[in-house]
């Protein structure tokens, strides 16, 4: 059996993702347990538990985040706690703390705060937060 794929569409294998467009402005608070592309602007407070957030060069988010591992390629202002990894790509722009196990500096990103890498500092954080938020309702 052969399988095609159109132009533009992707194959099973590629990973599902949440994707905040272009043309998208987003307020208030955001939580999900998938991968989440932001390319647009997002202000409040954002979440993204078990999954990759990604903020890419045409995003821009004002927030407080903390997720699993977050990339970001475009603007961040505000605080920024990851349990596994943060990562900031040559072009970014970030104001604010960083605090993860993981922080990988591109060079030619900015950056502009401080860096907490110690464990029990980011546990804190991440517990201190669950505790707040209750869980998804299914």
């Amino acid at each position: 059996m052969e399988v095609r794929y159109n132009r533009g569409s992707q194959p099973p294998h590629v990973s599902d993702h949440t994707r905040i467009g272009r043309s998208l402005v987003i307020t208030g608070e955001l939580e999900c347990s998938e991968d989440l592309l932001i390319e647009g602007r997002f202000n409040g407070h954002l979440v993204v538990r078990d999954a990759q957030l990604t903020i890419t060069p045409t995003g821009t988010v004002d927030a407080q985040i903390h997720g699993t591992r977050v990339l970001v390629e475009g603007q961040v202002k505000g605080g920024i706690t990851a349990t596994e990894r943060i990562e900031l790509a040559s072009k970014s722009r970030v104001e604010g703390s960083l605090s993860a196990d993981r922080v990988v500096l591109w060079d030619g990103a900015r950056f502009d705060g401080g860096i907490d890498m110690r464990q029990r500092t980011i546990a804190a954080k991440m517990a201190q937060y669950r505790n707040a938020t209750p869980p998804p309702a299914r």
